[in-house]
């Protein structure tokens, strides 16, 4: 007789979901939450208790997989995580042995094999094998994320004991069987063959377990569950009973069971049908329900002696035994049950009883009438209240389980402190569970689609998906609006992260003139700074480097460090931390001295703090610490792009001022180059950012800083091309570029040529393409670009058509690399007679239509997109 589980014990300790549980023994069990580490647990051997053993450390994003690997004289234990690592531990310490580092996205699956080998699985669709602690072998094939491998036993599949088969599920709904050939003779490069390719599952397959030597069982996101003969590739069986997505397989080469886990708040236990039972197409029933009070079982997996481990939504672990010695006390289980059947299930619907109504349902009499199936479900009216209950074909009973309840009776529902019409949990990946996706019917849906995506820092790819699920269960937008309340972040990590406020609140402008807005999008009249700083953080990450570092600050300097505030600042202390700032990056590793930079790009505000700064020998150093070494940290990149959007803030008003001074006061009025009195010194910092903007395109394209994956990178530099294009607009009527500051004749084409190299990032990737870049940097862009133009062709006597053609051609010799632009243009040009330079332009026109048609894109995006085709065609 097969005896039914009950609870034994719960762990907490876990601060998130728990994503993915494993056992060393009996007695020692593994988790892996979202809530970014891995803990390993006791278990009593023969009683109910169970404690927290050892957290791991190490991982700096969500982690996804855990499984252990037995080897000569110890046991490691290997985790995954949303941070594209995998660790691996000894199973008696803390701290990580070693880490592997190739896959591209989130590491969501591993398995182990003879040897050494460790298989992952990633949603970077590939599957890779490790061997010794290096990547041996990489299985590419599936077209979506690879959620679940699998080792088996070459010996009955290719009759050679040396090949590695491998199994893979992917969200392509496809399993594939792999081969290795002769792999475990060490071969350096084995033959990789694809023995099958199956396709039944009707949705994305979750999670793969081995029966024996040539069966094995996958899970789906269709709620089915299927067996399959490896040998020949057919399916042998399918389990049905789960009603919502099946997560997690669990099967033990000890009892001729196996167990499941998913969506719907259950796990079910299944006998494995006997040799003669199996065949095709074949149904086959659970034969324990046990649900959970939690909304998820993530996880599931077997102890050797029977036991059940399974991991939750609510962040708890808990383990059920069939064994009565290790069942927990009757109280227990008591409390328990109350705690199902004070389980809300929520049925949203505008009536606020979800599809139910109530006074249709059935009384309590229905309970005295047993059910038909183990599981069974049952909701009754019980006094004015929608309670549901599971039939229990072992305890011959109904129990109860939670109350139906209704979304709130004006269908609005809260998340976060705000109402919505609606509030989705989107299963988006293995790694990202029950994600919350608010909105509502007056927005746009491929806007929140993006906002969400943002949020959650998910692949841009998922944008098409989300969109349309919201539109399939929305229903269509009413007048739909945007926003573009969207955040940028700090080099700090983990507690130490600047705080990201909305943009607003990081990005000042300052004018010339007192007015900080203007009526069009360009050109502007007003230099943008970068002037916010989180001074508690930093100081943190600076004082810990200073215990680190074999030359530490003395205490005077940190004290003024800690009370710089850039409002409140004299000329003196400004000067003190620039030259004690500067003295110091000299001296620290370049790894160690991005908070040293950060409050040195605030200090340009002050003329002789800028001087400094911009002296050749301090300023080449810079460089060589940032744009200069694409190997060190990108934190010291984005800090000094960020400073040199703050030294145009802060000289070039200063400059124009005195220009305009100058020119006013000047006996000549035609020209301020034709006076005798025209300055003829132009800040430091003006003619050192203007000089090296045009090795800046480097960045867009650098591998190792991957600018499209980083946002505020982006911010900083378009706010840097946006500066540039302020400066020349502003000193265009001045005729300034013709002697004081004549290098500012070919800015514009550096300006417009970064610019479009950017916004063509986005094209590759059809709608989803704007989630690859910051909406402010695309308008930030788009802004330079305009006033680029305007200033360029400002001044020359021709029609508004010859005006647009000229244009034209700028943009078109921007996008080919030409170095110098056209300074005037006949009345005759046609730009058909040069067929490089329309093709250049078609190029443009493309960038400029993608912002202005695609549906994501934000209002003032395509708005400031418009405005430039407007003044091209």
């Amino acid at each position: 007789m097969v005896e039914v589980y009950k609870l034994r014990c719960t762990l907490s300790g876990h601060k998130s979901d728990v994503r993915a549980v494993t056992c060393l023994s009996d007695t020692r069990i593994v988790s892996a939450s979202r809530d970014l580490t891995a803990r390993t647990w006791h278990i009593s051997k023969e009683g109910c208790d169970g404690c927290e053993d050892m957290v791991l450390l190490g991982h700096t994003n969500y982690v996804s997989a855990v499984c252990c690997q037995e080897l000569d004289k110890e046991c490691r234990i290997l985790t995954g995580s949303h941070d594209k690592l995998i660790r691996g531990y000894n199973s008696m310490s803390p701290e990580a042995l070693f880490t592997l580092e190739g896959h591209k996205d989130t590491v969501c699956t591993l398995a182990v094999g003879n040897h050494k080998t460790i298989i992952s699985g990633s949603w970077d669709k590939s599957i890779k094998i490790w061997k010794e602690e290096k990547c041996v072998s990489t299985l590419t094939g599936h077209e979506a994320a690879v959620w679940c491998v699998l080792v088996m036993s070459a010996v009955n599949i290719t009759g050679h004991v040396d090949d590695l088969i491998v199994i893979s599920g992917s969200a392509d709904r496809t399993i594939r069987i792999w081969c290795l050939r002769g792999f475990n003779q060490d071969i350096s490069s084995p033959e990789i063959i694809l023995l099958n390719s199956l396709i039944e599952h009707k949705d994305c397959v979750r999670a793969l377990a081995r029966i024996d030597d040539s069966r094995f069982l996958s899970a789906s996101n269709d709620a089915s569950i299927r067996a399959w003969d490896a040998t020949t590739g057919k399916c042998i069986g399918e389990f049905y009973g789960h009603t919502n997505f099946v997560y997690g397989l669990a099967c033990s080469p000890n009892f001729p069971k196996f167990v499941s886990c998913g969506e719907d708040r259950s796990i079910r236990v299944w006998l494995l049908p006997s040799a003669s039972e199996w065949a095709p197409e074949k149904h086959f029933s659970c034969f324990q329900t046990i649900l959970l009070p939690c909304q998820s079982a993530w996880c599931v997996a077997m102890v050797p002696n029977g036991d059940i481990i399974v991991g939750g939504s609510d962040s708890m672990i808990r383990i059920f035994s069939c064994d009565s010695t290790r069942q927990a006390s009757s109280d227990i289980l008591k409390l328990y049950e109350t705690e199902l059947a004070n389980f809300k299930i929520t049925v949203p619907s505008s009536s606020g009883a979800g599809d139910l109504v109530l006074n249709n349902l059935p009384g309590v009499e229905a309970l005295t009438r047993p059910g038909k199936s183990e599981g069974q479900i049952l909701v009754i009216n019980d006094n004015g209240r929608s309670v549901c209950y599971q039939w229990s074909s072992h305890d011959t009973r109904w129990i109860e389980v939670g109350d139906v309840v209704g979304s709130q009776p004006s269908n609005r529902q809260v998340h976060e402190g705000k109402e919505y019409d609606f509030v989705f949990t989107v299963d988006i990946d293995d790694s990202m569970p029950g994600l919350k996706l608010p909105y509502n019917r007056t927005e746009d849906p491929w806007f929140a689609a993006h906002s969400f995506i943002q949020r959650h820092d998910l692949p841009a790819g998922y944008l098409d998906t989300v969109a349309n699920f919201i539109i399939q269960n929305a229903g269509p937008p009413i007048n739909p609006v945007v926003s573009n309340d969207l955040s940028h972040s700090d080099p700090f990590t983990g507690a130490h992260r600047y705080i990201p406020n909305s943009f607003s609140s990081t990005i000042t402008k300052s004018t010339t003139n007192g007015t900080s807005v203007f009526a069009s999008h360009f050109p502007p009249d007003t230099f943008i700074s970068m002037k916010s700083i989180s001074l508690g953080p930093l100081m943190t990450k600076l004082e810990s480097f200073n215990v680190q570092s074999p030359i530490p600050l003395n205490n005077e300097f940190l004290e003024a460090c800690r009370k710089f505030n850039i409002d409140d600042c004299t000329e003196t202390e400004a000067v003190y931390l620039t030259t004690h700032i500067l003295d110091a990056i000299n001296k620290w590793t370049p790894d160690t001295i991005f908070p040293l930079l950060d409050i040195l790009r605030c200090l340009v505000f002050w003329p002789i703090s800028s001087d400094i700064i911009f002296e050749t020998t301090n300023w080449n150093y810079l460089l060589l610490i940032s744009f200069n070494n694409p190997d060190l940290s990108s934190a010291n990149c984005l800090l000094m792009l960020r400073l040199l959007v703050n030294s145009l803030a802060a000289d070039g008003p200063r400059f124009i001022d005195a220009i305009q001074r100058q020119f006013l006061s000047s006996s000549s009025s035609s020209s301020l180059t034709n006076s005798s009195d025209k300055p003829n010194v132009v800040p430091k910092s003006l003619i050192t950012a203007v000089g090296i903007t045009g090795r800046l395109v480097e960045l867009v394209n650098d591998n190792k800083l991957q600018f499209v994956t980083r946002k505020p990178h982006q911010v900083a530099l378009a706010c840097l091309m946006y500066n540039m294009s302020v400066l020349v607009h502003l000193a265009k009527p001045f005729s300034i570029e013709s002697n004081i500051f004549p290098q500012l004749r070919f800015i514009s084409g550096v300006c417009i040529r970064i610019s479009l190299n950017i916004l063509s990032l986005a094209l590759d990737h059809g709608c989803s393409g704007v989630t690859q870049l910051h909406p402010e940097a695309v308008n930030h862009l788009f802004v330079s670009i305009g006033t680029c133009l305007l200033s360029v062709t400002s001044g020359l006597n021709s029609t508004d058509e010859q005006l647009k053609t000229q244009r034209i051609r700028i943009l078109a010799s921007a996008m080919i690399g030409l170095k110098d632009l056209p300074q005037s243009v006949d009345n005759d040009v046609n730009i058909d007679n040069n067929v490089e330079e329309f093709t250049a332009w078609e190029s443009v026109r493309k960038i400029i239509n993608y912002w202005i048609t695609t549906p994501t894109v934000c209002s003032n995006v395509r708005a400031c997109a418009s405005q430039l085709l407007s003044i091209l065609e």
